[in-house]
C-alpha cells in the first residue's frame, strides 16, 4: 500500500511539474506574432506517406501535402500503398491526374513487403533524395505552412536538430465521444507533455506524423526498427542516444489527423 501511494503522488507531482512547464511555454509563445519570411535556404525534403487501406482520406491528404506553402521543386513526394486491398492506389493516380500536380515530383509505389510502416520508411530512405525525411500518416492533413515552421526550426541548429516535430489536433473532434476522447489524448500528449518536456529539458520525442528527420543521420542510425509497434518511440530514444535534439517547433499551425 505505501510503495502503491507513494508511486501516485509521484505521478501527480510529476505532472504538474510537466503541466507548469507547458503553461510557461505557452504563456512565452503564444504572444509572439509569427510571421512567413524567407528562409535562408530550402532544403530538400522527401515526404512520405505510408498508406493501408487508406482510400477514404488519402485523397485529401495527398492534396493537402502538395499545397503546402514549399517550393514545389524542393519537394519529393512518395505515396506507399503499403499491401493495399482497396483502391488506395486509384485514389492516389486520380489525384495526381490534377493539372495542378501533373509536373510535381511524385511517386507512386506498391508496396507488398513486411515491416508495416518502419518497413516502409526504410524503403524510402533507399530511393529518397531529399536532405530531411518528412513523414505524414496517410489520414493526416497537414496545414499550409505546416513543412515550413519545421524546416525553419531545423535550420536555427541544424548540427543539434537532427529532427523536428509540430504539434497534431484531431480535425473530425466534434464528430462523436470516440473521436472527442482521441482528441483529449492527443491534447494532453501533443500540447501539454511535448511543449512542457520539451520546455524544461530540451527532449523531444517524436510523435509519428508531422515531422522531419536528416536523412543521412537516419541512415547512420540504422533507420527504424522493422515491425516495431512504436517506431517513432523506438529511433526517438535511438536519437537521444546519440546526444541529438528532437526539437520541437514554436507555436504556429500543425497538422489535423483524422481520428
Amino acid at each position: 500500500m505505501i510503495i502503491t501511494l507513494a508511486s501516485i503522488w509521484i505521478c501527480l507531482v510529476m505532472q504538474i511539474f510537466t503541466l507548469s512547464g507547458a503553461i510557461d511555454f505557452w504563456l512565452k509563445h503564444s504572444i509572439k506574432v509569427i510571421k512567413i519570411t524567407p528562409l535562408p535556404r530550402y532544403p530538400m525534403i522527401t515526404i512520405v506517406v505510408p498508406a493501408h487501406n487508406e482510400e477514404v482520406v488519402i485523397a485529401q491528404t495527398t492534396r493537402a501535402i502538395l499545397d503546402m506553402n514549399y517550393p514545389a521543386d524542393r519537394v519529393e513526394l512518395l505515396l506507399y500503398a503499403d499491401n493495399c486491398a482497396d483502391k488506395t492506389v486509384d485514389e492516389m493516380r486520380r489525384v495526381l491526374a490534377d493539372p495542378r500536380y501533373r509536373s510535381r515530383n511524385v511517386k507512386i509505389i506498391e508496396r507488398t513487403g513486411s515491416g508495416a510502416k518502419a518497413g516502409v520508411l526504410n524503403d524510402a530512405i533507399k530511393i529518397a533524395h531529399g536532405d530531411y525525411i518528412g513523414v505524414y500518416d496517410a489520414d493526416a492533413m497537414p496545414e499550409t505552412n505546416a513543412l515550413y515552421f519545421l524546416v525553419r526550426k531545423a535550420l536555427e541548429n541544424p548540427e543539434r536538430y537532427v529532427a523536428v516535430f509540430g504539434r497534431n489536433k484531431t480535425r473530425n473532434a466534434q464528430q462523436n465521444f470516440l473521436t472527442k476522447c482521441i482528441n483529449q489524448e492527443i491534447v494532453v500528449t501533443q500540447w501539454i507533455q511535448h511543449c512542457g518536456i520539451w520546455h524544461l529539458f530540451r527532449i523531444g520525442r517524436i510523435p509519428g506524423t508531422n515531422f522531419i528527420i536528416q536523412r543521412q543521420f537516419v541512415q547512420e542510425i540504422g533507420g527504424w526498427r522493422n515491425g516495431a509497434l512504436t517506431e517513432d518511440t523506438d529511433i526517438s530514444f535511438k536519437i537521444m542516444q546519440t546526444g541529438k535534439l528532437i526539437a520541437l517547433r514554436g507555436l504556429s499551425a500543425g497538422a489535423g489527423t483524422a481520428a
